[in-house]
């Protein structure tokens, strides 16, 4: 029987071509120099310059000044070293790299603390449970005397047309009192905007398309050939905020209904997309899935993730105040109940602090930055250097 590391590299490259994540790119490429020679690492650049979107109706010009790739990452023990844990230091530790700094993953705040240096990845294990992208954007709106500008930050969608990743389309939100998306393909030097959209509150691809959530409930269907279509059959309240998420492959808005005396302040309806019919349907249940709704980043996990077997049908959110004393909750969909994750002993260490396990180890989440670098603008793929630093789990 032939060794593994004299696989012969068509047959590794065929291997490679089946990993989905960077995280699994780099284990990959970290197991010997021959399976490093046989598959390049992804990097996946975005041009230096982004153009300004054409002049709008209302007088206005947006910018799209720089994009960053922002990514969760499950941190866990091994099912077989899990009795290391307790009830309030879990197996399981959530964190998002995003531009080489570690954020919670449901307020975005920075965790100012000392991080372990290297990540023992015979410990623990590490999955990468997505990755979205976020954009610093400007707009200049003409005054009669002055203009007046502004920079704000909100969430943007890239969906990759070929398989090296050189042929993109990127969807920006243009937001200054009236929303606009804005599309761009790869080598084009001007957006496509689309005027008179009604609130759009988040976006996400899906089937090689977009989809945006208006605020009255309607969506927005773009194709890579910026064919625009609607489906008219409206979800939920416009009063609620709303979320797009893909799970278990389903398209799901996740509407979030703001309760005036509760003291949990929010509850949750969640309709899924039937695209046959162009209509979403309500649905009651998320089986084994668990949903996180993060500023920019929504999401789905199966909790065999976590190793809680089929205990799905969780929400986490993040209301109320700035980014720093945002409240933290955890939604129970099965009973209909939300708590804040400081009186919930099981998930409350989920985001932080960091686990004892883990801080005690001789490991690091510096390795997760690293494998997810912060560039001028976004890098989609792995350093070179940091292949042969890690071993498989």
């Amino acid at each position: 029987m032939a060794y593994w590391s004299e696989l012969p590299p068509e047959l590794l490259t065929l291997i490679a071509k089946r990993l989905e994540t960077q995280f699994d790119v780099l284990r990959f490429r970290s197991i010997c120099r021959s399976w490093r020679s046989s598959f390049p690492p992804k990097l996946y650049l975005l041009p230096k310059r982004l153009p300004s979107s054409k002049k709008t109706k209302a007088g206005c010009r947006f910018s799209l000044n720089q994009i960053t790739i922002a990514t969760l990452f499950l941190v866990r023990l091994p099912p077989a070293t899990e009795n290391r844990s307790n009830q309030t230091d879990p197996s399981c530790w959530l964190i998002k790299i995003s531009d080489g700094k570690p954020l919670n993953p449901l307020t975005d705040s920075g965790l100012n603390a000392n991080l372990p240096k290297v990540l023992d990845l015979i410990n623990c294990q590490v999955i990468e449970l997505g990755h979205g992208y976020v954009g610093r954007y400007s707009v200049h709106i003409n005054y009669r005397c002055r203009g007046l500008y502004r920079n704000y930050i909100e969430k943007v969608e890239i969906l990759r047309l070929s398989p090296d990743g050189d042929d993109f389309m990127v969807v920006g939100l243009f937001s200054h009192g009236v929303e606009y998306l804005a599309l761009l393909k790869s080598g084009e030097n001007e957006w496509t905007v689309l005027e008179n959209m009604h609130g759009i509150q988040d976006i996400i691809t899906s089937n090689n398309k977009f989809y945006a959530i208006e605020q009255s409930g309607g969506t927005i269907i773009v194709d890579q050939f910026f064919s625009v279509g609607f489906i008219q059959h409206a979800v939920g309240s416009p009063t609620n905020r709303k979320f797009l998420v893909e799970s278990s492959g389903n398209l799901l808005i996740v509407e979030m209904i703001f309760l005036e005396n509760s003291e949990s302040n929010a509850g949750f309806r969640i309709f899924k997309l039937d695209e046959e019919n162009q209509k979403w349907d309500e649905i009651e249940s998320l089986g084994d899935q668990i949903l996180i709704l993060g500023l920019h980043q929504a999401v789905s996990v199966s909790a065999y993730e976590f190793h809680w077997g089929d205990q799905g049908n969780l929400i986490f959110y993040s209301i109320d105040g700035n980014v720093e004393d945002r409240v933290t909750y955890v939604f129970d969909l099965e009973k209909g109940i939300s708590i804040p994750l400081e009186n919930c002993p099981v998930y409350c260490n989920l985001f932080w602090p960091l686990p004892v396990w883990l801080n005690s180890s001789e490991s690091v989440v510096s390795s997760l930055m690293e494998a997810t670098p912060g560039t001028e603008f976004a890098n989609l793929g792995i350093c070179e250097d940091v292949g042969s630093s890690f071993s498989s789990s």
